[in-house]
């Protein structure tokens, strides 16, 4: 009885954790985590979920943590032909990592593998190239 209460109590305490995060909020999920400042001054998108590879539905749920120019982050879900699916942007950390939360909706007939990219917008062409994530996803009907 006590093990399944901790396993309840960790499982809400998981979500808690992302509960709030997005649109440019201090929330932190896990992997905004900088204790040891091992994110301070860089510029990187984690996806934290949903991971590769999983099985999702139109109107799925992502999350992360950024540190992007002025906290902006676009996003995109492609098909496996390359067509986009779906779009748009979020914010998410600028000067110190922050978590970002969108909801991504699309428009499918049959099972497909597809890619989820989420990005910083290129602003110059100067510098290192602009954080990058991609997550190749199975989308259900």
């Amino acid at each position: 009885m006590m093990r399944g209460l901790a396993a309840i109590l960790t499982g809400v305490a998981a979500a808690a954790a992302l509960t709030g995060c997005g649109g440019g909020t201090q929330s932190e999920s896990v992997v905004c985590t900088n204790g040891d400042g091992g994110l301070d001054n860089k510029a990187f998108v984690f996806v934290e979920g949903p991971r590769s590879g999983e099985r999702v539905l139109s109107g799925f749920r992502v999350t992360g943590c950024s540190s992007t120019f002025e906290a902006n982050l676009n996003w995109r879900l492609r098909a496996r032909d390359g067509h986009v699916l779906s779009k748009g942007f979020t914010e998410g950390g600028s000067q110190e990592p922050g978590s970002f939360a969108f909801t991504v909706d699309y428009p499918i007939g049959a099972r497909q593998i597809a890619q989820l990219e989420v990005f910083e917008p290129r602003v110059t062409e100067e510098g290192f190239l602009a954080a990058k994530n991609l997550v190749p996803l199975v989308l259900e009907p």
